[in-house]
């Protein structure tokens, strides 16, 4: 059959699944998940992806129609829980319960643009999936997960400082939902969801031996090179032609440490300190 683009592959493979479901299911294989706490890396790593010849990358993150139907973007959505940061098993299980714990439809939407685009190996960017992936793995035991993990006190402290500003912009919902509104109570919440998040993806490597990759993002910042060949080679690519012309990036993750107010930072490493210690971070 004649390859589609990818903007009319994508709106093919969205009515596609309604009709053929069973079809397009099927004709979804070696499908790649690129997951991770915000603020990781993993957005500019799969930029990079791009380049590797085999590989189909699926078109946005697909939160708001492949993983979180309803739920995203939660500031918009009418569910009637908290966002995943304040409470995650609350709102995974809400999730669950919208797509009667069943994630066919999904697997078909992006079975169907692998189909129509003639490509290989289908690589979804989505970040947040993390939180969802011990739920999906029984609809997709052929996946394998490239998890970029970041120094769990940066990550959460970014992400709260991100979060925190659309509270003071418009607290009416976060308010209607109990949420905290004091900065340091949703560092400390963020904290706890990045903890969660590690954990999460520890039970799919537990129950998936050899399906998880984990690419540190310091590892990634300082010298991408071997980080590309080695989630190539995880992936079962060949890596792009070696770039001459990279120059390891200034890490700003001292500046941030030490902008950070003390008391913060300690409440940071009591919360995430363990998870990063067995991740290899020493702190």
């Amino acid at each position: 059959m004649a390859l589609l683009s990818n903007e009319l592959a994508l709106s093919v493979a969205r009515r596609a699944k309604y009709f053929s479901r069973d079809f397009f299911r099927h004709r979804l294989y070696s499908p790649v998940f690129v997951v991770g706490f915000n603020n990781s890396g993993k957005s500019s790593a799969v930029d990079v992806l791009r380049s590797i010849e085999g590989l189909t990358i699926y078109p946005g993150e697909g939160n708001a129609e492949l993983w979180f139907r309803g739920h995203f973007p939660w500031i918009e959505s009418s569910v009637s829980v908290g966002p995943i940061w304040s409470a995650p098993d609350e709102f995974i299980r809400s999730v669950k319960d919208a797509c009667g714990n069943s994630f066919e439809s999904s697997r078909a939407q992006l079975g169907a643009y692998q189909w129509l685009v003639g490509g290989g190996n289908l690589v979804n960017d989505s970040g947040m999936l993390a939180a969802l992936a011990p739920d999906i793995i029984s609809e997709f035991p052929d996946a394998k997960f490239v998890h970029f993990v970041r120094d769990g006190r940066l990550a959460s402290y970014i992400t709260a400082r991100l979060e925190w500003s659309r509270i003071i912009r418009s607290p009416g919902k976060y308010i209607e939902y109990d949420c905290p509104l004091l900065f340091s109570e949703v560092l400390k919440k963020m904290a706890e969801y990045w903890v969660w998040t590690m954990r999460r993806m520890d039970e799919v490597s537990a129950s998936m031996p050899d399906s998880v990759l984990e690419v540190r993002y310091e590892d990634w910042w300082s010298d991408p090179q071997p980080m590309i060949g080695s989630v190539a080679r995880f992936i079962g690519v060949s890596p792009p032609v070696a770039s001459k012309s990279h120059i390891p990036k200034t890490d700003l993750t001292q500046h941030l440490l030490t902008e950070m107010p003390s008391d913060e930072l300690a409440m940071l490493e009591e919360i995430v300190g363990p998870a990063m210690r067995d991740k290899g971070y020493s702190c």
